[in-house]
């Protein structure tokens, strides 16, 4: 599934712009043993399809709300974030440019991507909402 915007208008301004700057401020996460309705729960809450699964500051992967659906939809709500874990988000590092993070969500069809340290540690995340915010504005 290909992210629902992303047509990029590439102009000086946006060049300039970093991952840090566009981030979204909080990161809601999930830890494998986060029940699933607990992971609809916080999905719904903060707005988001796509939640990262972390463990000792470290994202193993994602969650996704669509995942979740399919689960309910056949009568399989019980369960873990673990039990359904995806492979990792596409991560980048605060200094990025933007046009690299759009890059790579339209690659990935990510609606995410995780803004992490050297090491891994994720700091953020940005979003197609987020890009389209610093964007336009």
């Amino acid at each position: 599934m290909q992210p629902p915007i992303i047509l990029f208008v590439a102009t000086a301004t946006s060049r300039a712009l970093t991952a840090e700057q566009a981030m979204s401020g909080q990161l809601p996460f999930c830890m494998p043993n986060t029940s699933l309705a607990q992971a609809a729960k916080m999905m719904a809450e903060n707005r988001v399809h796509e939640l990262p699964v972390i463990v000792d500051q470290r994202c193993l992967g994602y969650v996704s709300y669509s995942d979740i659906l399919q689960r309910y939809v056949k009568a399989r709500v019980e369960g873990q974030a673990m039990d359904i874990i995806r492979t990792p988000l596409p991560e980048v590092r605060p200094t990025a440019p933007l046009d690299e993070v759009v890059a790579l969500l339209r690659s990935t069809g990510r609606l995410l991507v995780l803004v992490t340290t050297a090491e891994g540690m994720p700091l953020g995340a940005v979003t197609v909402r987020d890009v389209s915010r610093v964007v336009s504005g």
